[in-house]
């Protein structure tokens, strides 16, 4: 069979709505946390719990920033004397592609640590104190799990290089861990804050043999030049038609094509894929995203008026991720566009559903626009 690739955008067909996707959440959000912090031993202080607030957001699908306060104190060991410490801090955070739910990333962060308290014994007993500013790096592993579309619980293990030249031990390097946890609480609704929708004009219908009927409604798309075609787009002969696909026995080399297939001149069938340009999934997700619900409902439109076809719904994805997840997801967003399509009244009987992951691109995937071209999905005409 020919393959005959036609790239439709229905919201266009309809007058309807497109939406530039910037395919990530990218609402503000605020994460209050505590954390159970183990200070370097060489400041013989004790193990205590941290309080803090962050506030922050995803710059891209990937990458998310964060400005961090957090403050702590701590008991001496086997002295009097006390250590306050109130630290602020910037942290970026990598995420990687989600696994069973959850968001795993590596974070790396600079800050400064003010502390003060923490004295020799002398010091203390003759009522004096120690204070200071310190440089702080951060190096971070850890994942978040969403539970709401606004709340995340995150978790997170972190290496603290501290750079001190006034602490009473006389060290000026220390490695501190913590153990943090927190809920993160983004502002606002994700579909207003990770689209941008904008009306178009109704496109003009397309007609790329120039019979004067719309690819749409045509079903012989390739008919020549200056022939005389019936209301289906589908040459009208005069020496016999006995499939009645519109073209002439004589001209036939396909006599046989079944009953509705769309055909080439040469009378044999051609495969159609119509891309549903516009139709966009949460970051990793098979959730559909809003500006789709007007493009399916297009194709709701269309299938019902084309009572006859047959059609697959095939799922496709980037390169990003594994062969094995992509293949999964892509089935998965494949099977949702099915389940739109039939409980919007178009017959099961009529469809099927595949996903083809990464393994059918049709734009490069070194580039953000070439893996947003191959995050697509499609109706094959069978």
């Amino acid at each position: 069979m020919k393959k005959l690739v036609i790239g439709i955008s229905l919201a266009l067909a309809t007058g309807s709505v497109l939406a530039e996707d910037t395919n990530f959440d990218d609402r503000w959000y605020i994460t209050p946390n505590v954390s159970f912090v183990k200070p370097d031993s060489d400041k013989n202080v004790s193990s205590a719990l941290a309080l803090g607030l962050s506030f922050g957001k995803f710059v891209t699908d990937r990458i998310s920033m964060d400005l961090e306060i957090d403050q702590a104190s701590f008991d001496k060991i086997g002295g009097a004397g006390q250590l306050s410490q109130k630290t602020i801090g910037l942290m970026g955070r990598y995420h990687f592609a989600e696994a069973s739910g959850f968001l795993p990333y590596l974070g790396l962060g600079v800050g400064a640590m003010k502390h003060k308290g923490l004295a020799t014994d002398a010091q203390i007993h003759q009522g004096l104190t120690s204070a200071g500013t310190d440089a702080v790096l951060n190096l971070a592993a850890g994942m978040s799990k969403e539970l709401t579309d606004r709340v995340k619980l995150r978790t997170e293990l972190r290496y603290q290089l501290e750079n001190s030249d006034d602490l009473a031990s006389g060290q000026n390097t220390f490695g501190n861990y913590m153990f943090n946890t927190g809920l993160t609480v983004a502002f606002g609704e994700a579909s207003q804050q990770s689209t941008v929708t904008k009306l178009v004009e109704q496109a003009p219908a397309l007609d790329s043999d120039n019979d004067g009927v719309s690819d749409q409604n045509d079903r012989c798309p390739n008919s020549a030049a200056g022939a005389k075609v019936d209301s289906t787009g589908c040459v009208v002969v005069v020496d016999g038609d006995d499939d009645r696909d519109g073209v002439a026995n004589s001209k036939d080399v396909c006599p046989n094509s079944k009953a509705g297939a769309v055909v080439g001149k040469d009378g044999c069938e051609v495969k159609v894929v119509i891309e549903l340009q516009g139709v966009h999934f949460d970051t990793d997700k098979s959730t559909l995203k809003p500006e789709s619900i007007a493009i399916l409902n297009a194709a709701v439109k269309t299938l019902g008026d084309h009572g006859t076809i047959m059609v697959e719904v095939a799922g496709h994805t980037d390169s990003r991720a594994s062969d094995a997840y992509n293949q999964a997801l892509s089935e998965r967003r494949a099977k949702v566009v099915y389940d739109y399509l039939t409980a919007h009244g178009i017959s099961a009987d009529r469809m099927t559903w595949k996903g083809y992951g990464e393994s059918l691109p049709i734009a490069t995937n070194d580039t953000a626009e070439g893996r947003a071209r191959n995050r697509r999905t499609e109706l094959i005409v069978k």
